[in-house]
């Protein structure tokens, strides 16, 4: 693929992302529309209806059928998380991350299934709809520990254990869940339709990308997830909810960017996974506006459960942050909630360097910024052999120009032939067209990986660098004009890109090289909003090829000289003079009226006059 093609495919991604981009903005905008309407029309039929009891458009914690005693809280705390648990479904109301700050609310801590519409535990149907009656009593508790007792509408005896976790890997961030269901009735009761709430998400700030939202569920081994997509049909009406029935459910969870909520049987079993998609309130410096969230249920076996029976459910809850090294020191291929995508053995070895780098510049301040930079410098240093083939490359190839110049004119009406001799020329001179584009295809994976990495290391969240950048997980905005935010290290990630490309040596005609020039422009526009730590990497690469070209230019200019194998055909170029020859042969047989295959006809001998006697 020559360099035009390069051009052409990458300005075609972009374009493809940045119409995806807006194709996003513009449905947000559709879904806020709709959401005022549906306000709209509720307030007009409330005035209308006042008795009648209306579906909040937000979600809001589900309440209680039958409201018996009162709601009492118990706390399970451990360093890195406040577990807040609730005697009203007797679950979990919240968990608050003790080491994670809120991006938009000052002096205030990350939290998880606040959002949710009911308690992580709570007993409910496969649809949804609450089965609990009335209020929990907390029958046992003590820092480590609670238990609740209570019953549902079904006439099951319930009590709840929810147990700090002691040992084992994240175990500051897990609880043990045991449910234990029992039957005081004298027939059976069927749990066929009875559920777990397994938690919800909702992003962490209004800028988290819709794809970061997702919910995930591991069935045999197998990892599979989905996201906000789901619930988008163009050709149709969009899926209010999704089910997903799991022959042997390993674990299943919800998760934003930087944190999920991971819930896993003691003892795997065939459930049925269910989601639904909830508009909710999030916090911004603008005040409150609305998002997406996922709420989520698991079944329970599908079973009866004879009279004066119990049956008992263990399961482990993990919520904290996506951090790479502590997801794959969990069991159970856990592992795969760190899901990087198509490079992700890439990502997470760039996740590891980073984290080596930055213990190694003390972990905290600008150890992570400057972790960064070193890990760039290292990825760039492994290239360099590749980039100064390629600088070479391309100057020999700018010294041919003006050879393939006269071959255009040569044959203007013949592109065979002229790319046939222009073979020979790059043949004669030892030039491989390809060779320029050898870094790009090495540099593809690794900025495709280390952007992955980036994005969901939440490692790099509330941590400063270079005096403006106040978290390397978000944009560096220092302020705005006009309402638009005005962020530096893409205007600097820009310029040096710029100044890398006016150094470089120029190949190809000049519509060509106009559009290459247009590429600063694009990926400015492109990665305006990203997180810094990306800009970062990027204008930390582009100042490394800069100082890399200027000294390429300070050695000795390549000579055209000829190849020692300039006679040796390569195996395309014997591949195109066989084409050629059959070409030849095509045409001198249509000259002789024949076809291809077919034998000339020999030629009859004439036949003498007639003669009369």
């Amino acid at each position: 693929m020559d360099r035009k093609a390069w051009i052409v495919v990458t300005l075609c991604g972009v374009l493809l992302a940045l119409s995806m981009h807006q194709s996003s903005k513009n449905a947000q905008l559709l879904r806020e529309q709709r959401l005022a309407e549906e306000q709209q029309k509720a307030a007009e039929k409330a005035a209308n209806t006042p008795s009648e009891a209306l579906p909040t458009l937000s979600v809001k914690k589900q309440a209680i059928p039958e409201e018996i005693g009162s709601e009492e809280s118990h706390q399970i705390v451990t360093p890195t998380n406040n577990f807040t648990l609730s005697s009203l479904e007797g679950g979990i109301t919240k968990t608050e991350f003790l080491e994670e700050k809120s991006v938009h609310v000052s002096g205030s801590n990350v939290t998880m299934n606040d959002l949710g519409r009911n308690r992580i535990g709570a007993l409910t149907r496969l649809s949804g709809d609450s089965l609990e009656k009335g209020y929990y009593q907390i029958t046992s508790r003590d820092e480590n520990s609670v238990s609740f007792e209570g019953q549902t509408q079904n006439n099951l005896q319930v009590r709840k254990t929810w147990t700090r976790v002691s040992e084992g890997p994240g175990k500051d961030h897990r609880l043990t869940f045991t449910l234990k269901l029992s039957n005081p009735t004298t027939g059976e009761i069927s749990l066929s339709d009875l559920a777990i709430f397994s938690g919800s998400a909702a992003p962490v700030h209004l800028n988290e990308r819709p794809n970061y939202l997702n919910f995930f569920w591991n069935e045999n081994g197998e990892f599979d997830s989905e996201t906000s997509g789901y619930f988008s049909n163009f050709f149709g009406a969009d899926p209010t909810e999704f089910r997903q029935k799991i022959g042997s459910t390993n674990f299943i969870g919800v998760e934003n960017q930087f944190f999920a909520t991971i819930i896993s049987p003691h003892e795997a079993y065939p459930a049925t996974f269910r989601a639904v998609q909830r508009t909710v309130e999030l916090p911004s410096e603008r005040g409150n506006e609305t998002g997406n969230s996922f709420q989520t249920n698991l079944s329970l076996r599908d079973e009866a459960l004879p009279a004066g029976e119990s049956r008992s459910y263990t399961f482990d809850i993990f919520m904290g942050p996506k951090n790479n090294t502590l997801i794959r020191s969990l069991d159970g291929q856990k592992k795969e909630v760190m899901d990087y995508g198509l490079f992700g053995l890439i990502s997470h070895w760039l996740n590891v360097l980073l984290n080596f780098l930055a213990r190694l510049f003390g972990g905290e301040g600008w150890a992570w910024g400057w972790a960064i930079v070193v890990t760039t410098l290292i990825i760039r240093t492994i290239m360099w052999p590749l980039h100064a083939k390629s600088t070479r490359t391309m100057k020999r190839m700018s010294k041919l120009q003006p050879k393939i110049k006269e071959l255009k004119e040569k044959y203007p009406d013949n592109p065979n032939k002229m790319n046939q001799e222009m073979m020979k020329l790059y043949r004669q001179y030892g030039v491989n067209p390809m060779g320029g584009c050898l870094p790009m295809l090495f540099q593809i994976p690794v900025f495709f990986g280390f952007y992955n990495m980036l994005q969901y290391a939440v490692e790099l969240r509330n941590q400063p660098f270079l005096g403006w950048v106040a978290d390397l997980s978000q944009p560096d905005t220092i302020g705005h004009l006009a309402g638009i935010p005005i962020n530096i290290l893409p205007i600097l990630m820009a310029l040096t890109m710029f100044l890398q490309m006016q150094i470089t040596p120029k190949t190809g005609d000049k519509l060509q090289q106009r559009i290459f020039m247009l590429m600063p422009l694009i990926f400015f526009f492109f990665c305006y909003n990203f997180a810094s730590a990306l800009a970062l990497y990027w204008t930390v690469q582009n100042i490394f090829s800069i100082g890399q070209t200027w000294l390429m230019q300070k050695m000795p200019e390549p000579e055209l000289k000829t190849a020692k194998n300039a006679d040796k055909k390569s195996w395309m170029q014997r591949m195109a003079d066989r084409a050629e020859e059959a070409q030849k042969q095509r045409q001198a047989q249509q000259k002789r009226g024949t076809r291809p295959g077919q034998k000339q006809a020999k030629p009859k001998k004439p036949r003498g006059p007639k003669t009369g006697g």
